[in-house]
């Protein structure tokens, strides 16, 4: 699980749907949780958490995207398997993986210190408090 340290600064609930933007590092993040409106105020500090299996890597992304977790890294790690392949990639000093395909990570031709972007949805990440 991927766990990065963030700060609350906006949260929007409607119809048990909350949006929550968050700051980490200099970088826009957006959460959208299902439920009942958490009991949070902004300016609290929040730890945005996010699976290795819903981070998505790209290379060369070009024009509009509707995922608004989009950062660019470098890879500093590959761990490649028969079917599976583990990106490791640094953000602000807390390690960020992404699992993907072996097939993707070939035809991406991903290598260590590789410049990508790594996205995740928002209704992807959650928050710990």
């Amino acid at each position: 699980m991927n766990r990065i340290p963030a700060i609350l600064v906006q949260l929007e609930h409607e119809n048990g749907v909350t949006l929550i933007d968050a700051q980490a590092s200099g970088h826009s993040f957006s959460a959208m949780l299902v439920g009942d409106q958490p009991d949070l105020s902004p300016g609290a500090a929040i730890t945005l958490v996010f699976k290795e299996t819903e981070v998505a890597i790209a290379r060369n992304l070009g024009g509009q995207i509707s995922l608004r977790n989009r950062v660019p890294a470098r890879i500093s790690n590959l761990e490649s398997g028969k079917l599976l392949t583990r990106v490791e990639m640094d953000f602000a000093g807390v390690p960020v993986y992404a699992v993907i395909t072996t097939g993707s990570a070939e035809r991406m031709a991903l290598h260590v210190d590789a410049q990508v972007e790594w996205l995740v949805k928002a209704n992807e990440m959650g928050i710990e408090c």
